[in-house]
């Protein structure tokens, strides 16, 4: 029952806090806010590191080299539809 009232409770919170940023209270909601916003951009970059270190590719260290993504493969496409090419 409380989970349908997140994202009103998640939207008061913010309108609470665009609200007070116009006030005297600024600087003091400021003071204490800026750890959490920290901490969260911290997180955010632990996160991010943890994922492209445990999803790295081998590829350049067996002397494979880069493999090709689904961009590579359209925009071949299209340039051997343009050019009238035939797929190898």
């Amino acid at each position: 029952m409380l989970r349908k009232y997140y994202p009103w409770m998640i939207f008061l919170a913010v309108f609470l806090l665009l609200a007070f940023s116009a006030s005297s209270y600024a600087k003091a909601i400021d003071s204490i806010l800026w750890p959490v916003r920290f901490g969260i951009l911290a997180g955010f970059s632990l996160l991010f590191v943890w994922s492209w270190w445990r999803h790295r590719d081998d590829s350049f260290k067996h002397g494979r080299g880069a493999t090709g993504d689904s961009a590579d493969n359209f925009l071949a496409s299209l340039r051997r539809w343009y050019y009238g090419d035939q797929k190898k």
